[in-house]
């Protein structure tokens, strides 16, 4: 069925937007949610999810219910195939407007649409949401007295580019994700996991979104645990979580594993700072994506290859238990603040030491990666034990350290850098070392534990550098 809207044409940037007046029942019945512009289950999944929220249901819902001054911005949408078309309406002719002259030639008129028309929602996801759940759920949700009449502007933005082939429709799909990536960033604050589903200039999260969907240990088999978790707002992850990181976290890494020495020369330190913000924000080419994409693959097939734990279930690798059973442990290698802040940077000091780059060979990076593979992951080994884990006193259960964890993570990673070789320290550096990891003990180290535990790093350094 042929759709006619009367509209305003006009236009900024790259852009040509049309605003339109629908009834509610039209927003409803026409509108749909970006989520169904993807079909990997991981990212689709995570986008459904967040319209399926307390705000849109309760709070937004019952300010259309309860206020008669009810009253909401423009919903920007974006138009894919529906052969859009619009018929100016002239007005030349008409004397009394004689007064306005060009201004308003060609911007007013009707806009035709076939229905092929998809339509999704670029902005205002919350309240499309709270609309067709009074619009499609009158009886759990009662609309007020005539509210599938009132009128709403809608924002219908039209690609510039020919969508009738599938290369056309991949190109404005990624117009798609860079505007609603703008409209929300720059608008009001916006969960980092959506942003790195949605971003279409950021590298690393395109290449994080390749990851997922590409790399056979992270695309997700639709089973109840995906291997990364895209609903988590944030990095942290739960003991009994079945995935293996959050998308946040696992863009951290990315980050960290791509960022070698040309990178640090010309950007200095990743993930803050100016030029970090504006590489972020600078579109990168077919050509970037691709050499990113191929670099970080060979980087994690190297990983899984030197770490088989890797593979191991999730939960089973987080027990916080006090004396893990059945197989169970508390793995440095799943543990967000680890993985961010001690595994992936170390991943790559070992990768940079030997000259990798994006030209290095799999079997290259893997000869790098090996000494990751003598490092005590289990963190109730007495390097790890009160340092960067605590036991409850109440239960005899493990939790992260959180008091002095900027220092403890630091002397960790430095202790780290000794044991791979990646840094040679003097006696007098290795006892200073040892007593800044004794001093963040909770209780407080001996001098018999300190000299235990650094005994065995020792062993464990000469063993790494017989292979580097």
């Amino acid at each position: 069925m042929t759709i006619y809207y009367a509209a305003m044409k006009m236009n900024m940037g790259d852009w040509t937007y049309y605003v339109v007046k629908l009834k509610m029942s039209e927003v409803a019945t026409h509108i749909s949610f970006a989520s169904e512009v993807h079909n990997d289950n991981t990212i689709h999944e995570q986008i459904q999810r967040t319209l399926n929220d307390s705000r849109a249901k309760g709070q937004i819902v019952k300010y259309l219910q309860n206020n008669s001054e009810r009253f909401f911005n423009s919903i920007v949408v974006a138009a894919l195939d529906g052969e859009p078309k619009f018929f100016s309406i002239k007005i030349d002719d008409d004397p009394r407007f004689d007064m306005i002259g060009d201004d308003i030639t060609d911007s007013f008129g009707v806009l035709r649409f076939s229905d092929s028309l998809k339509t999704y929602a670029l902005d205002g996801q919350h309240r499309l949401k709270a609309i067709k759940e009074l619009i499609e759920n009158p009886a759990e949700n009662p609309p007020p007295p005539g509210f599938s009449n009132e009128t709403l502007s809608v924002i219908y933005v039209i690609p510039n580019n020919d969508t009738s082939t599938e290369e056309g429709k991949n190109e404005f799909l990624k117009s798609y994700r860079r505007l609603f990536s703008s409209l929300n960033r720059h608008a009001k604050p916006v969960a980092k996991n959506d942003i790195i589903i949605m971003d279409e200039d950021d590298r690393y999260a395109i290449v994080t979104r390749h990851l997922i969907t590409e790399f056979e240990f992270f695309v997700w088999d639709g089973t109840e645990n995906p291997i990364v978790d895209c609903d988590n707002k944030g990095e942290s992850i739960s003991g009994n979580n079945g995935a293996f990181c959050t998308i946040i976290g696992l863009y951290k890494m990315n980050v960290h594993l791509l960022w070698d020495e040309n990178m640090t020369d010309d950007f200095g330190n990743p993930l803050t700072g100016s030029s970090w913000n504006n590489l972020i924000q600078d579109t990168p080419t077919e050509d970037n994506i691709d050499d990113l994409r191929n670099y970080l693959f060979k980087i994690w097939e190297a990983l899984v290859v030197t770490l088989p734990e890797l593979k191991e279930e999730p939960s089973r690798m987080r027990s916080i238990l006090e004396n893990p059973v059945n197989g169970t442990k508390d793995s440095l290698l799943f543990r967000p603040l680890l993985q961010t802040n001690l595994f992936a940077p170390l991943a790559r000091r070992l990768m940079t030491d030997k000259g990798i780059n994006k030209n290095s060979s799999i079997e290259e990076i893997k000869d790098a990666l090996k000494p990751l593979s003598y490092i005590p992951s289990d963190l109730r080994h007495p390097l790890w034990k009160g340092f960067v884990t605590l036991q409850d006193p109440t239960t005899g259960n493990f939790v992260m350290a959180s008091e002095n964890r900027t220092q403890r993570v630091k002397c960790a990673y430095s202790i780290l850098l000794w044991i791979t070789g990646c840094e040679e320290l003097t006696e007098t550096q290795i006892e200073d070392l040892t007593i800044n990891w004794s001093s963040l003990l909770t209780p407080p180290g001996d001098n018999d534990l300190e000299a235990r535990t650094f005994n065995e790093l020792e062993d464990i350094r000469n063993k790494i550098l017989d292979i580097r």
